[in-house]
């Protein structure tokens, strides 16, 4: 190896850290060898039971493409959609005498639990996945329930603590939920079981310590606690109060938020030590396959225990390139060798998925559910904010072309090498977040109100009462750090600056606005309800006097919305027929909310995750739609924003690979007809490394 290693040495653009990432990778392959035999192992009497589910399922729809387990490599995870109840001695290969099938039919449902309230009426492929949560736990396995957004996962889970309730199994089980969802939650289990005893863990911390004596003294008696996040991971006190529960099961919806294994909400919430753990997330996949496996590694820690770093190496999705002098013929082999790498480690993510992840898709279990139709609108920015852009990027390119043309991918693990990275990034990060921004609006900058203007308003406003003691040089500086339309926004508040407010309806002066300026009134006289999202908070800001402008009543959700609030403004939007859009935060409003009401999805810009956009989109398209759905995704021509919907094209193709499956949508075209894939996300950098940065960067300023 050593004399290998000093003939690479010799070889111009050959680096010896190709035969260490060799070794390394394949010594990663040696443990994810292990692992997946130990997984099997553990799971082989259940993926026994699924087979038998799976012939069962076959005989009843004839689906195929849904129920054939015997092509592991092609569907990660089990699509069981329904199971008949019909005579089953007659199917082909199965023996209704076998342990199997005894094992596979005990305590099997035919029909929802009688603890369910009859008034609502689960659907066959709930049914199956309320089956598939009692064989896990039966089996003592946890899982993914990673059924498609819109499915109902909600009342498939109450169900299925209902029916624990029924075997004698009183809890307690933990629930832990985005807080934007809480209140969802706690009506949810009043609507489909209401018998069940349901205690929420929320509130200030004086009320959280009244509520922890009531749950001790009725532990006994609970069958559920339903808390946050935030509680869960936050206060040690909180921590060690859900310890002391000793709750049966641990159930996660939104499970995705735990794709960061290095975050504290992660490490916390590993620490809890309850015998069953269930995700519940609309996909098992988000940014890359690394996250995945965090969450395979959560629900499984046992089986990865001692050789989770090796694991996450595979699964790194990261090509090995040579150096700059390398010759092509080196550099085509190398990307050959990448995209078998890559192709292995998907093959693999797969294999590890199958047995513990349940994954059905709108379109193979709802066949009655409304299309979902997808446009991209490019919008001509306005001359404002074309001049805006462009000086963005000639300003970038001039200070910054040496950074974003080396071609360096900032492997070097020195700690001098790593802080220059984070720089890197940190810039990189700059400037993609204000060409977004003028990709958005002109007014998320300060151009109207230059230093002179200010000055001149720091000075009157100090007539103002409130800035009586204030120092003029102090206000100054706080201007200047605000935007047009903030600043705007402060003198409408004060008498003693009004006369500086924008007079020109300078909030209409973007592209994309000037195309809800003719859609939406539009979707106003057709009679649709409009969901309109934001990844922003200032940019929901400036759509509130569009909204005025055009005469459209609206509400308003965002993070900053109250959590006892939030319940209420969507049952308004929902029950109110006369009010005609919903702004909303991707972040807050784009999961574990029905908005069924509308039918309409405006998307206003986009996340580097599409996978965010997507369950914005089906808060709209879900179960109780009645009407199709028609999602406008908004592009300012020639932006940044290009670039970033090709790259969210290529991961939502990656998890249409893992899935083994396509589509879910039934059309998805931009404004030309093109075909454009599916999906379609609150707005920030997590899940981009510095070489996707760079290369998006790069791509956005070269073609501007």
């Amino acid at each position: 190896m050593d004399d290998l290693e000093n003939k690479l040495k010799q070889q111009r653009g050959l680096s010896t850290k190709f035969i260490s990432d060799y070794l390394e990778v394949m010594e990663g392959y040696s443990a994810v060898d292990q692992i997946i035999q130990n997984i099997e192992d553990i799971g082989g009497q259940l993926q026994d039971i699924l087979d038998v589910w799976h012939k069962i399922g076959s005989a009843s729809d004839g689906d195929d493409d849904n129920n054939n387990s015997n092509d592991k490599d092609t569907d990660a995870g089990t699509h069981l959609v329904e199971i008949s109840s019909r005579n089953h001695n007659h199917i082909k290969g199965l023996d209704t005498s076998s342990e199997i099938y005894q094992d596979a039919m005990d305590g099997f449902l035919m029909q929802q639990p009688d603890i369910v309230n009859p008034e609502f009426d689960l659907k066959s492929y709930q049914i199956t996945g309320l089956n598939w949560m009692l064989l896990l736990y039966r089996k003592g396995i946890s899982g993914i329930l990673a059924d498609e957004m819109g499915l109902g996962k909600t009342a498939q889970v109450i169900s299925f603590l209902g029916r624990l309730y029924e075997l004698g199994e009183t809890g307690p089980h933990m629930i832990v939920v985005p807080s934007s969802t809480l209140d969802n939650w706690m009506r949810e289990f009043e609507r489909f079981c209401p018998d069940l005893e349901v205690r929420c863990y929320y509130g200030s911390q004086n009320e959280r310590q009244d509520q922890q004596e009531d749950i001790m003294d009725d532990r006994e008696d609970i069958h559920a606690v339903v808390t946050t996040y935030a509680i869960a991971t936050g206060r040690i006190e909180d921590r060690n109060f859900l310890r002391r529960l000793r709750c049966k099961s641990m159930i996660l919806d939104e499970g995705h938020m735990l794709k960061n294994y290095t975050s504290a909400r992660y490490s916390h919430l590993m620490r809890l030590n309850v015998p069953f753990r269930l995700l519940l997330t609309g996909t098992p996949l988000q940014n890359n396959l690394q996250e995945l496996v965090s969450l395979l590694i959560f629900i499984m820690p046992d089986v990865f225990s001692g050789n989770e770093d090796d694991v996450r190496k595979i699964f790194k999705l990261k090509n090995y390139s040579g150096g700059k002098d390398s010759e092509s013929a080196s550099s085509s082999s190398t990307t050959n060798a990448a995209q078998m790498l890559s192709r292995q480690r998907i093959h693999r993510a797969k294999k590890m998925m199958t047995p513990f992840v349940l994954r059905r898709r709108k379109a193979h279990v709802l066949t009655h559910l409304p299309k979902k139709i997808h446009h991209v609108d490019y919008c001509p920015m306005t001359r404002t904010q074309n001049e805006l852009y462009t000086q963005i990027v000639t300003d970038s390119q001039k200070r910054y072309k040496d950074v974003i043309m080396d071609d360096t991918d900032g492997t070097n693990n020195s700690t001098a090498n790593s802080k220059n990275n984070n720089n890197k990034m940190e810039k990189f990060s700059n400037i993609v977040m204000q060409l977004r921004k003028a990709a958005d609006h002109p007014l998320l900058f300060r151009r109207i109100y230059n230093d002179t203007k200010i000055k001149r308003m720091a000075k009157e406003i100090m007539r103002d009462e409130r800035y009586w003691d204030s120092e003029e040089q102090y206000i100054y500086e706080d201007m200047g750090v605000m935007t047009d339309f903030e600043l705007n926004r402060l003198c409408k508040d004060h008498k003693s600056i009004q006369h500086h407010m924008l007079t020109n309806e300078e909030w209409m002066d973007a592209g994309k606005v000037q195309h809800l300026k003719q859609l939406l009134p539009r979707m106003k006289q057709n009679g649709s309800k409009v969901l309109l999202f934001s990844q922003f908070t200032s940019m929901l800001d400036i759509l509130e006097p569009v909204m005025k402008t055009l005469g459209l009543s609206f509400l308003r959700l965002d993070g900053s919305t109250k959590v006892g609030e939030r319940q209420n403004i969507i049952d308004q939007f929902n029950q109110d027929e006369s009010l005609d859009v919903f702004l909303l935060s991707t972040k807050a409003g784009g999961f574990g909310i029905n908005l069924t009401s509308a039918n309409v999805v405006v998307m206003y810009d986009m996340d580097f995750n599409p996978q965010n956009d997507k369950q914005a989109e089906d808060r709209a398209h879900r179960v109780g739609q009645t009407k199709d759905v028609t999602v406008h995704k908004l592009l300012s021509k020639q932006t940044i924003e290009q670039q970033i919907l090709a790259m969210a094209d290529i991961r939502l193709r990656l998890d249409r690979t893992i899935s083994g499956v396509d589509g879910g949508d039934q059309q998805n075209k931009d404004g030309n007809g093109n075909d454009y894939g599916s999906g379609g996300d609150h707005s920030d950098d997590q899940g981009m490394d510095q070489v996707k940065m760079k290369s998006l960067l790069k791509s956005a300023l070269l073609q501007s």
